[in-house]
């Protein structure tokens, strides 16, 4: 399973993350190895969902083994689970190693409950490479539902092995159905993602409809739920998915809204007039320089006159006024580190996977090498979320 927060990276819960709150890092849980450079992290909640999965187990396993003990039952239990976080696993390196192979850079792959994440960048830069990314997770599922059936054939079905082999057939080939339902943040989303990119020439369009499915896929699992579960867990179940699939599809909708306003966007066009003052002028004073200039943005330069450091907007807010004439605009300012310059040229969706990649409230724009000026994180957000901008504001 898989969906998409931002340019060029992807996780299975679709949840996208407003540029001006993404982290810059996350905790993704224990890491557990590697597989062709890419890390490889296990949550725990992927340890408590296959404990759950195993509890399940006990009963169903109990009733097709009725003359096993109660620990050889357990065994076979935790065999299965365990062999559906493996499962899991090798649908997600599917999907790492496809985007290896197209030249992506793949960042982590990360088991949580009963999905996985698989984050790489930048996006596919065709409708077919979208594609083939996509499906060859539900792939390696398929073949390993086939793997298992083969196996049935050489084993009795009514002994231990054929159990293991029966419940892990069974197990990845609902992996490779459920996969393919067509709506985001599942794969098949990024199947019709591709498919309508491929016909009408636009990856937007084409999120839309991945988005909308997603919707569609949610509200079928509910009515699935209800019809056809007698248990209330089997309900809950349902209904836990469909509000997973549900919450993932409205993020893909708007990070989809956000990318229609990029277009245009630079960070030259976006930048602020810009005042330079050494770090020891007093804060009241640089306030009243950058007012009488026109400047809303402030920068601490060093003796050769390039800057080092840019003052924070939210440090200034909390500093009161009678306190402005006995700091120094360097006491609240930012360091100016890697990944804070910004071209004046990026635009659109390059701007925004910067941004992404290195949180900061303001960054330093420069052209051929000179400073022209400073990229609020706010104004990036107001032209292309205005409501999440307002949030930002208010919550200063």
């Amino acid at each position: 399973m898989e969906g998409q927060p931002g340019p060029g990276q992807r996780r299975a819960s679709g949840a996208t993350e407003p540029p001006e709150r993404r982290p810059a890092e996350r905790p993704q849980g224990l890491r557990v190895g590697a597989v062709h450079g890419v890390p490889i992290f296990v949550s725990p909640m992927a340890l408590v969902f296959a404990a759950l999965v195993a509890s399940l187990l006990v009963g169903t396993i109990g009733n097709r083994l009725p003359s096993a003990t109660d620990e050889h039952v357990l065994a076979l239990s935790v065999i299965v689970s365990v062999g559906f976080v493996l499962s899991l696993l090798a649908h997600e390196i599917g999907h790492a190693l496809t985007a290896q192979g197209f030249g992506l850079r793949v960042r982590s792959v990360t088991i949580h409950g009963f999905a996985g994440f698989t984050e790489f960048e930048p996006e596919p830069p065709s409708a077919g490479r979208e594609f083939l990314i996509a499906f060859v997770g539900p792939a390696v599922n398929g073949l390993l539902a086939g793997l298992c059936w083969l196996g049935l054939l050489a084993v009795p079905d009514d002994g231990s092995i054929g159990t293991v082999l029966f419940y892990l057939g069974f197990t990845n080939l609902t992996l490779f159905v459920f996969n393919l339902a067509p709506g985001l943040p599942l794969d098949g989303g990024r199947v019709v993602v591709a498919a309508v990119w491929a016909i009408g020439h636009d990856r937007l369009r084409g999120q839309r409809a991945g988005a909308y499915g997603g919707f569609v896929v949610a509200g079928a699992l509910v009515v699935w739920g209800t019809l056809t579960s007698s248990d209330g867990f089997g309900a809950f179940y349902a209904y836990l998915l469909a509000g997973f699939l549900g919450f993932g599809a409205y993020q893909s909708l708007r990070l989809t809204k956000v990318r229609e306003r990029l277009p245009g966007l630079s960070a030259g066009r976006l930048a602020r007039r810009t005042l330079p003052v050494e770090g020891a002028v007093p804060l009241g004073e640089a306030l009243r320089r950058a007012q009488e200039v026109g400047a809303t943005a402030v920068a601490v330069i060093d003796r050769g006159g390039m800057p080092v450091k840019i003052m924070n907007g939210l440090s200034v807010d909390a500093m009161p006024q009678h306190r402005r004439p006995w700091t120094t605009v360097d006491e609240v300012s930012r360091t100016i580190g890697p990944g804070m310059t910004l071209q004046a040229e990026l635009e659109g969706e390059a701007l925004l996977s910067a941004v992404q990649r290195v949180p900061a409230p303001e960054y330093l724009v420069v052209q051929h090498g000179r400073p022209v000026g400073v990229l609020a994180m706010v104004d990036l957000v107001a032209r292309i979320d205005p409501a999440a901008a307002a949030r930002m504001v208010s919550s200063r």
